[in-house]
């Protein structure tokens, strides 16, 4: 045990070694690693808030039914509440009087319209109906239009739909960048560890003749690698674990209304923070063990 323990300081002993020797082209490694692995999070965290907007977009779309102004009789509100219920796409439905109508009018468009309170009521009763596919809104509100009492329906129209579908693109879109630059920061730590096994080649002829295994060469180079991946996520890490809280206080928690909520700061913190450090431990170990492999073959 003690053996092993000598041994693993020495190993971590011999990658700090290897990154002072080379402190230029390790700091440039960790930079390209850090401005990547930031970016990565700054897309990640555009993904995480693309799917929280698009969730409550998707959750805050209703269908608001109006009803024909001669309906007015409790029997004939239930019979189209329960002919709206019957759609297979219906989640709820809320009833809403024309003096709730009235209401909702006035905080809208202004208190001009409180003139109409009572009897001068022009409005009519009406529903609010929730639906469970957000992408079939379209196809409900044309059902519940052609039910007997109903007026008109509203619900955005396309342009909720197309909101929807454009929040999902931004998302896609983010994901596939992200994934680039994985594939950049992959690319960057391979070719640093490769590049220092290259300048440490009399070294490591020196290391064989006397007998060194194969293992015991490679493993201050991976060592290094998995340094350089955890260090340059470290950086960007620390920047969204102290900065978003400073953005979303700032911000109150909102975008620019309410169904664009920010997502919660412990949420952020900890599943983009340790997402950007796995990413980090992932392509150090990836990037050092795919050049390790590579270079010390070729120098056999």
């Amino acid at each position: 045990m003690k053996r092993l323990l000598n041994l693993f300081w020495y190993e971590l002993k011999y990658a700090f070694r290897g990154i002072r020797k080379h402190l230029l082209l390790t700091l440039s490694a960790i930079s390209a690693m850090a401005v990547s692995t930031l970016l990565i999070g700054c897309f990640l965290l555009i993904g995480l808030h693309v799917d929280h907007f698009a969730t409550n977009v998707e959750q805050d779309m209703s269908v608001h039914v109006v009803l024909d102004s001669e309906v007015s009789d409790d029997d004939q509100i239930d019979a189209i509440e329960k002919e709206i219920q019957k759609l297979s796409n219906v989640a709820s439905v809320r009833f809403s009087s024309k003096d709730e109508e009235l209401e909702l009018m006035i905080q809208e468009k202004g208190e001009a319209f409180s003139l109409y309170r009572g009897e001068e009521n022009p409005l009519s009763h009406a529903f609010f109906v929730e639906v469970k596919d957000s992408s079939a809104i379209e196809k409900t509100a044309a059902s519940i239009e052609k039910i007997d009492g109903v007026s008109s329906v509203a619900y955005g129209g396309s342009s909720v739909t197309r909101l929807v579908d454009l929040l999902d693109m931004v998302r896609k879109i983010g994901y596939g960048v992200a994934v680039l630059l994985l594939i950049l920061s992959l690319y960057l730590i391979y070719n640093t560890i490769r590049t220092t096994i290259y300048s440490r080649q009399d070294e490591i002829k020196i290391m064989r003749t006397v007998g060194a295994t194969n293992a015991f060469i490679r493993i201050p180079f991976e060592v290094q690698g998995i340094l350089i991946g955890l260090i340059g996520a470290l950086i960007p890490f620390l920047l969204i674990f102290f900065g978003y809280p400073v953005v979303y206080e700032r911000m109150d928690g909102v975008l620019f209304a309410s169904v664009f909520s920010l997502v919660s700061v412990t949420q952020v913190r900890w599943l983009l923070g340790l997402a950007m450090l796995g990413c980090g431990l992932v392509i150090g170990i990836l990037a050092s063990l795919l050049a390790v492999g590579k270079s010390l073959k070729a120098k056999r």
